[in-house]
């Protein structure tokens, strides 16, 4: 049995909004896990007909480039920030004590969800405007791109509704998070 001393202090429970935000984040990771693992089967057997059969696989380039990236970039981003793995420079906030640091980083997680809503809206009227035109690659056979953009407003809704629930986690005293205090600093 420990003492006090070494017990960890209890967790205080997630509200149930947040929890359900990071399970979005999750299920939104996996179709950029899914669109990681069909771009990589896409380019092995463009490459597999390129040099065994002398005949690439048509539109891998367009694949690529409007539907694979997009889709594993932005539907990671928000696991991404759940987890605190995008880069930060805490300079400044270094020296700032906790909870002052928790206040700062917190506004601007709620400036940063503002910025990202107003993107998704926009890019959310771009994929309406796009679906119209039934917007394509201008390749043989032509690739659809509306459909990816869609996907893109939903990465970008769903960064956004992630980084108000980061916010809360600032200004609840979850994050920053004592062990990564310890280490942020250090560039050893």
């Amino acid at each position: 049995m420990g003492d006090a001393s070494t017990t960890a202090p209890p967790q205080r429970a997630m509200p149930r909004a947040v929890r359900i935000v990071d399970r979005l984040s999750d299920a939104m990771s996996l179709g950029a896990a899914i669109a990681l693992v069909l771009m990589a089967v896409n380019i092995v057997i463009d490459v597999i007909g390129r040099s065994l059969f002398n005949s690439p696989f048509a539109g891998t380039l367009e694949l690529t480039s409007f539907w694979w990236m997009p889709t594993l970039t932005l539907l990671a981003f928000a696991v991404t920030e759940r987890h605190q793995e995008h880069i930060k420079v805490t300079l400044l906030l270094d020296s700032l004590p906790v909870r002052m640091r928790q206040i700062i980083e917190g506004s601007v997680s709620v400036l940063a969800t503002l910025l990202l809503l107003a993107l998704a809206w926009f890019t959310l009227a771009n994929a309406i405007d796009a679906e119209e035109l039934r917007l394509a690659a201008n390749s043989t056979p032509p690739i659809p791109i509306w459909p990816f953009k869609f996907v893109a407003a939903a990465g970008i809704a769903m960064l956004a509704v992630q980084m108000a629930a980061t916010a809360y986690r600032h200004f609840a005293g979850l994050l920053p998070r004592a062990d990564s205090l310890a280490t942020e600093g250090d560039v050893s």
